[in-house]
């Protein structure tokens, strides 16, 4: 017997004893994590919610073992945001338009706008059911080989589908549950139902992103972290159906949840930190030469790993297309004043690491 046949359907629960306390965790990162994003420029603002975008749609389509390439979703995001609206010509440009729907949260989600999701989901693509809810049987299956299937789970009739999708949308209009506990088992339960022919996963993962912009989006790719940890992600979905008497006990589910939420949070934390670090550098040392200064800004671009790395005479030669002795004699003069230390290598392993007040070695403050 499956949830959806039992008394307990759709009485989804959670025991607050065992949340309560990562939930107040987790608001307090959040709060500390609006407050580092509130010190960086519009401009960063912008390219940190960009990159969230990106990451977004990528890791959603990883965790169903789907490829996306990173540039043309990057390239449709950034015409979307321009564009707001315009019909795609391309998928990726639908995908973008259905990852900035999601963050912005307008209104109370509803079937139209699912059915939209759909369609912008499979744009160019043949897919049975297209936008409206599936018309077939559907069962989760693992392992499915030489004719033997493993069923992990067999979802409502199609018959059941439009009127269990209706008190699923009644219900969340009016939940007022906290919101990470919200979206935790919005998603379960849409999961449960598993109302389209394909990308639920994506769309369920969408319909998080749109239950946390109602108040504020999520500062990182929630797909990102679910990605990170997807053996445990289809674990904890089996694990969140248990029925207990008249109720579907979701608290494995809701604890693995906040745990990738508090995940996020610390990635996001970390890369506004990262930025914040770059632009009290360059205060530090704002009359540097316009070549040296284009090199250090191209290793801050790629990231905090790779300022870690620090640079040496034969990388800055082909960043800055200069020839060797230019490179080196860049680099003697950048550490001439002190924006840059030299490491213990020596010889042609001479290795530069940018001078941080604090935070070791090449590495921004933690």
């Amino acid at each position: 017997m499956q949830i959806w046949q039992t008394a307990a359907w759709p009485n989804f629960i959670h025991d607050p004893a065992q949340t309560e306390a990562p939930l107040a965790a987790l608001a307090a990162r959040l709060g500390a994590i609006r407050g580092l994003q509130a010190a960086l420029s519009p401009e960063e603002r912008r390219d940190t919610f960009l990159r969230a975008i990106t990451h977004e749609a990528i890791a959603s389509f990883a965790i169903e073992g789907a490829t996306l390439p990173a540039d043309e979703i990057e390239a449709s995001v950034v015409a979307s945001l321009t564009h707001r609206n315009a019909e795609p010509r391309r998928r990726s440009d639908a995908i973008a338009e259905l990852m900035l729907e999601a963050r912005e949260g307008r209104g109370a989600l509803s079937a139209e706008q699912l059915f939209h999701w759909h369609n912008l989901l499979f744009h160019g693509v043949e897919v049975e059911d297209k936008g409206r809810w599936r018309q077939f049987p559907m069962v989760i299956v693992r392992g499915a080989t030489a004719g033997r299937e493993d069923v992990l789970y067999a979802a409502p009739a199609a018959k059941d589908v439009p009127a269990m999708m209706d008190q699923f949308l009644a219900v969340l209009a009016r939940d007022d549950r906290p919101l990470p506990i919200r979206a935790a088992i919005a998603h379960l339960w849409f999961e449960s139902i598993h109302p389209f022919s394909d990308g639920n996963g994506r769309l369920g993962r969408a319909v998080v992103e749109h239950i946390f912009a109602q108040e504020a989006a999520l500062p990182f790719s929630l797909s990102q972290q679910i990605e990170a940890d997807k053996r445990g992600y289809y674990a904890a979905l089996q694990a969140g159906r248990q029925v207990r008497g008249r109720a579907i006990d979701a608290t494995p589910f809701v604890a693995w949840f906040l745990g990738r939420l508090a995940a996020g949070v610390e990635v996001a934390a970390a890369d506004a930190r990262f930025l914040v670090a770059r632009n009290q550098y360059f205060l530090r040392f704002p009359d540097l030469p316009p070549r040296p200064e284009t090199v250090l800004r191209r290793l801050f671009y790629e990231g905090a790993e790779r300022v870690a790395q620090g640079i040496s005479a034969a990388p800055y030669a082909r960043i800055a297309k200069v020839s060797p002795a230019t490179a080196t004699r860049d680099l003697a003069e950048l550490e001439a004043t002190g924006a840059i230390r030299r490491g213990p290598e020596g010889g042609r392993s001479t290795r530069y690491y940018l001078a941080f007040e604090t935070g070791g070695p090449g590495r921004p403050p933690a």
